[in-house]
């Protein structure tokens, strides 16, 4: 519904279903499948500003999936679990103008078994990503203008529950790129993970 002076209200639901993992299909039994039934509600704005345009995004959802698979450390795949169901919260926010592009996100999202209301195991409670860039024309060479850019890319994912009770470290990671443009040559140099943290995928 919208937009509203830039604003767009939206809601949305469905249902259906997920295959699950080929070692529980045998034969003459109906292959499993698990339902799955997904839900939200926002809000999301977008202006073009003189010197900039601006888009954002606020949304609610809920996950529900009957079986779900969960990687077990003891036989070393996705087992078979019970049900699960997700909530939370994900927003966004990007600004692009004539020198500058940039961009955030963050996600919190609540996983817990139906049955016993414990925490799902490896899923982080919060995830946040940002992504900046300038750029434009440094000067004239041979006739033709040479453009430069940078670019910063930051990562953080918070604690995950982990079997036995446990809760995992958090993730920091820092990436960089800069490069130069001049008629049809590119040359860039990024770089990933520049604090050089060790840190557990």
């Amino acid at each position: 519904v919208g937009p509203f002076t830039g604003f767009t209200i939206s809601a949305a639901y469905g249902q259906g279903i997920r295959s699950i993992d080929p070692s529980y299909v045998s034969q003459d039994v109906d292959t499993p499948f698990a339902a799955v039934q997904a839900g939200e509600a926002g809000v999301s704005y977008a202006h073009s500003f003189d010197d900039f345009a601006l888009t954002a995004q606020s949304v609610f959802f809920v996950t529900h999936v009957d079986r779900d698979q969960i990687f077990s450390e003891t036989e070393g795949r996705a087992t078979l679990a019970e049900g699960t169901t997700r909530g939370g919260w994900s927003g966004s926010l990007r600004a692009i103008g004539d020198f500058f592009d940039t961009s955030a996100s963050v996600s919190l999202v609540r996983s817990r078994f139906d049955d016993t209301g414990l925490l799902v195991p490896y899923v982080p409670d919060v995830v946040v990503r940002h992504d900046g860039a300038l750029f434009g024309p440094l000067l004239d060479l041979a006739g033709a203008k040479v453009a430069g850019r940078v670019g910063l890319g930051a990562s953080f994912v918070g604690q995950r529950a982990l079997p036995f009770g446990q809760r995992s470290d958090t993730i920091f990671t820092l990436d960089a790129s800069t490069g130069l443009r001049w008629r049809f040559l590119d040359l860039e140099i990024s770089g990933q993970n520049l604090l050089d943290l060790e840190y557990r995928q």
